[in-house]
């Protein structure tokens, strides 16, 4: 894997991240949650899938399908584990 692929890897893994974050909404921890998960999916999933010589969608050396399938499934996975979306809490203005 090429340092460029490392970067692509990284650029669309993150843009999942933020895409998802976006879609669920909630607070900046959530976020980097998101984040993390989706970073480590998408190249646990690359590496997943050279290791079984899955070669569909390559992008260069990066097995794009395969990775991206683990991401939207670890995003999904973290987003249950989690729990449920804190509300947030209006202060009323006392008069």
């Amino acid at each position: 894997m090429t340092i460029q692929s490392l970067l692509l890897g990284w650029l669309i893994a993150s843009a999942c991240g933020a895409l998802f974050h976006l879609l669920r909404g909630d607070r900046l921890p959530r976020m980097v949650l998101y984040l993390i998960t989706a970073w480590g999916a998408f190249f646990i999933g690359h590496f997943i899938s050279e290791l079984l010589d899955w070669n569909f969608m390559r992008v260069g050396t990066l097995n794009l399908f395969p990775a991206l399938l683990a991401t939207f499934i670890g995003l999904f996975a973290a987003s249950i584990l989690a729990g449920p979306q804190q509300k947030k809490k209006r202060k009323r203005k006392r008069p």
